[in-house]
C-alpha cells in the first residue's frame, strides 16, 4: 500500500465530491477545512464518507469509517486519517 498514492486519491476524491477542478490534487494543502471546498450540507457529507470507506476497503486498510464521522469542520489531513492509520 502505497500511502502517497491513497493520500492522493483521498484529496481527488474531496475535490470531485466538493465539485471542483480535480487537475493536481496533491497540492490540495491537509491543514484545509472541507467547509472551504464546498461542503456544507450533509450531502456532500455523507458522498463523502462512502467513498472514503470505498477507498479503505479496495487499499485494504482496515480501517471502518463510521456514519456521520465526516462534517465540514474535518480538514483535509484528518480525512486521510480516517482512511489510513
Amino acid at each position: 500500500m502505497d500511502k502517497i498514492y491513497i493520500t492522493n486519491h483521498v484529496k481527488l476524491e474531496i475535490l470531485n465530491v466538493g465539485g471542483l477542478a480535480s487537475t493536481q490534487p496533491y497540492n490540495l494543502n491537509g491543514f484545509t477545512p472541507l467547509f472551504t471546498l464546498g461542503y456544507s450540507n450533509f450531502p456532500h457529507c455523507k458522498i463523502l464518507e462512502d467513498r472514503l470507506q470505498s477507498i479503505a476497503i479496495q487499499y485494504n486498510t482496515g480501517k471502518l469509517i463510521l456514519p456521520d464521522s465526516i462534517s465540514e469542520n474535518l480538514t483535509v489531513k484528518q480525512c486521510i486519517e480516517l482512511v489510513m492509520m
